[in-house]
């Protein structure tokens, strides 16, 4: 172990735990396993997946929602990953690792969400836009159904509101909004374009 990785252990206590993993490759293989201990700073999956040293990781872990990083090395029966969060998801994943977990399935819904009529445009990275219609939103992020899904971890604009592309669905495609609004009045204002306006 590098003095580096020793000393990112040190200041972040991991915690031991067994918790399923689903995580996509840059290749966009998708590939499972088990998540054997976590921090705010890393946390090590055993798999039989053998990604590259620095290869991007994009994990969907049982209780805790999405995690990014970058693998740091690999392990035995799997791999070694140091998270790359924003501010605002190692404050949740904290508060998650400090309280406790909740049942699997409502995790990860902070931000409570609802039904909004009204249709939308995503301005992709390129410059393109896409009509799309709003299923749900909530002050985290938005839902929509599209007949054009941008990849995972795309930024994009949705209406007023920055985000990056998160999760993929039969109708569509989610949103993670990259600051949250004061509060749904002014995030409706700023997502919804028109009601009537086609796709």
């Amino acid at each position: 172990m590098t003095e580096q990785q020793g000393q990112e252990r040190r200041r972040h206590n991991r915690s031991p735990m067994k918790l399923n993993v689903r995580f996509l490759l840059h290749d966009g293989s998708e590939h499972s396993g088990v998540v054997t201990n976590v921090s705010v700073g890393g946390m090590c999956v055993k798999t039989s997946a053998r990604p590259a040293a620095g290869s991007i990781i994009i994990a969907y872990v049982q209780d805790l929602g999405r995690l990014e990083g970058l693998v740091s090395r690999s392990e035995r029966d799997g791999f070694a990953v140091r998270l790359t969060l924003s501010a605002l998801r190692r404050d949740k994943l904290q508060e998650k690792l400090g309280q406790g977990y909740k049942q699997p399935g409502i995790e990860g819904r902070q931000h409570e969400r609802e039904s909004l009529a009204g249709v939308t445009r995503v301005q992709r990275a390129d410059g393109r836009e896409i009509n799309a219609r709003v299923i749900d939103l909530s002050l985290g992020g938005v839902s929509l159904a599209a007949t054009e899904w941008p990849p995972l971890g795309e930024q994009v604009m949705v209406g007023k509101m920055r985000g990056r592309v998160v999760r993929h669905h039969p109708q569509g495609f989610a949103i993670e909004f990259s600051e949250i609004p004061p509060s749904r009045g002014s995030l409706a204002e700023q997502l919804v374009t028109s009601e009537r306006s086609a796709a």
